[in-house]
């Protein structure tokens, strides 16, 4: 039975008879904490923590489910290219990157003429759509996100309430995480629809981070099976339709996705944060729950051809999809230090 339930879960997360699509997009993480409990109005002043901040949980394994040792390190690093902001970069894999931020500057690529431009000082934090025409912006002066439209300049300030994680899909639709539930966001339209969530449906772990399922068709929530401070774990994934917020099954994925392209492009396996740290990454297969590889990285996503690049420190790693290093390249002297985000 429960063979089939996995199976049912798999087909409508991943919808097999779609296609990945090109370019995948980066996740914002900017907001403000969502309280812990929703029963103690003190606890909103959380909400000014940034979304990065570490959300507890472990996976239960099985002798049967430990992992595969990654094979010893053969693949030697790749030095550097220059990065000249007047150009496209990409990464391992042919990954574009889409955004370059520091602490005093945002600077997001010119989708139409290459290169990069500078967005103004009273952008904090901006992340791009998939196809570069817009960019989700948090500023310095206002808790709300606003769209940027790259190609004309325009703001487009929703009416939503004010969110604490933000995510694109690939068809350049926003997601937004706030107190209550979420809302989507189609920035070619302006149609915007604010979902509310039964409190019981949103039992997390510290934050609430609502993120795109495999191919887009769902959206995920991860549960927690204890509420307590000390022994509070991820249970599984709520999974709810879009459009309405119903619920529509729970899977037994016991990690967190990373957050944006979490979710291989076939939809049957999703890199998770399987501890307390976040810079721990385990891939795991959605079917059998079986964590097939594990590493360390302070960001992961997939690509389009379903290979996995991650960065740790200095270096911007490859890895197939069993978690074997395909290729390693230093990060360009120009780019240390700073937030980067890429694509596919």
């Amino acid at each position: 039975m429960i063979d089939d339930l996995l199976r049912t879960a798999v087909r409508d997360l991943a919808d097999e008879s779609g296609t990945p699509h090109d370019l995948a997009a980066a996740a914002l993480a900017r907001g403000h904490r969502i309280r812990r409990n929703r029963r103690a109005a003190t606890a909103a002043a959380a909400l000014a923590v940034v979304l990065a901040a570490t959300v507890p949980f472990v996976i239960r394994r099985t002798p049967a489910d430990e992992p595969r040792p990654l094979p010893a390190a053969t693949v030697t690093t790749a030095p550097a290219r220059e990065f000249d902001e007047r150009e496209t970069f990409t990464g391992p894999g042919g990954a574009h990157l889409l955004a370059v931020i520091d602490r005093a500057t945002v600077r997001v690529l010119d989708a139409k003429n290459g290169g990069y431009r500078q967005l103004p000082t009273a952008v904090a934090n901006a992340e791009p759509s998939p196809d570069g025409r817009y960019a989700a912006v948090h500023r310095y002066d206002d808790t709300n996100v606003r769209i940027l439209d790259l190609t004309t300049g325009d703001y487009w300030r929703p009416p939503v309430p004010v969110p604490s994680f933000a995510m694109w899909s690939e068809d350049g639709r926003l997601l937004l995480t706030h107190d209550d539930g979420y809302s989507i966001l189609e920035p070619g339209t302006r149609r915007r629809s604010t979902v509310t969530v039964d409190p019981q449906q949103m039992r997390c772990i510290d934050f609430c981070r609502f993120t795109w399922s495999a191919l887009d068709t769902r959206v995920v929530l991860p549960q927690a099976s204890a509420r307590g401070e000390e022994d509070a774990r991820v249970g599984g994934l709520a999974v709810f339709e879009p459009d309405s917020g119903e619920l529509l099954r729970n899977v037994p994925i016991k990690g967190d996705p990373v957050g944006q392209s979490s979710w291989s492009p076939d939809g049957r396996r999703v890199l998770v944060h399987p501890g307390v740290s976040r810079d721990q990454v385990s891939i795991v297969e959605v079917e059998t729950r079986r964590e097939v590889a594990h590493f360390t990285a302070s960001w992961s996503r997939y690509l389009a051809d379903g290979t996995v690049l991650a960065q740790l420190g200095r270096v911007l790693t490859r890895y197939d999809a069993n978690g074997v290093v395909l290729e390693k390249v230093a990060v360009p002297a120009g780019l240390l230090g700073r937030g980067l985000t890429f694509g596919s």
